[in-house]
């Protein structure tokens, strides 16, 4: 894989190339992304991503920023829950067009969305504009400039606004994880390919997998960006996570 994008331990790692490698990559995936979401998480993957909103607690009926959003799946569990408004924000043109046939007004979402393109690490909002930001298996993709990006949902959070981000982990016993690391190394990018006929985003997304931040390395991510009350709950024996906590009043 040209310059090791999928290395999270990598030192050489240019940026700047490597979000437009991920951009790239997800262009040319969105067509067919939620289809190997619904195989790959065993059609787990919409619960987890109504978790993840429920745990914005009663910030999530305020104005909500999906971050990374994706195909705007957890934007849409976000309306469902009663959301006032939500902002679907990523770099991939592709994959926001896909939000937006996805969240369209025929659901009733007249004015309650808004689709906007450009970099996590970037937002284009004014400070404390949001009662709630969540996000959804994108902080690997994000990983080298992580810092900035959790400095920048802080910032335009509310002061008592909640945050919740469903990633990808690893069990925490070895067991568990060899059983994990045989999953992703394999049948991951069989269903994948099965899903989308397209094999390089899975071995991608199993690299990034292995070389992410433990759970416990993540949380301390999150209070050095000054988040407090933060915790993690894990799903799929470990191989998921949701972690979350709030910006103090």
């Amino acid at each position: 894989m040209r310059d090791d994008f999928a290395n999270l331990n990598s030192e050489t790692v240019d940026p700047e190339r490597r979000q437009r490698y991920v951009a790239e990559l997800f262009d040319n995936l969105a067509h067919k992304y939620d289809r190997f979401n619904r195989w790959v998480t065993f059609f787990r993957d919409d619960t987890w991503r109504r978790n993840t909103v429920e745990l914005l607690d009663d910030q999530a009926t305020g104005v909500i920023l999906d971050l990374a959003a994706g195909t705007g799946n957890l934007a849409g569990q976000a309306l469902k829950a009663g959301s006032r408004q939500v902002h679907v924000f990523d770099i991939s043109r592709a994959m926001l067009a896909q939000a937006k046939s996805k969240l369209s007004d025929k659901n009733n979402y007249t004015g309650k969305v808004a689709l906007e393109q450009g970099s996590a690490n970037f937002l284009p909002y004014m400070n404390c504009s949001f009662n709630g930001v969540v996000s959804g298996f994108a902080m690997r993709n994000v990983f080298h400039f992580l810092d900035d990006v959790l400095n920048e949902t802080f910032r335009v959070l509310k002061p008592g606004g909640r945050f919740a981000i469903l990633e990808l982990s690893r069990p925490e016993t070895s067991l568990l994880r060899l059983g994990f690391r045989l999953h992703m190394r394999t049948i991951m990018p069989l269903i994948g390919r099965l899903a989308t006929g397209q094999g390089a985003p899975f071995k991608y997304l199993y690299q990034t997998t292995m070389t992410f931040l433990s759970p416990t390395q993540f949380k301390q991510s999150l209070q050095n960006a000054g988040f407090v009350e933060i915790d993690f709950k894990s799903y799929l024996l470990g191989g998921i996570a949701i972690h979350y906590g709030k910006k103090s009043q």
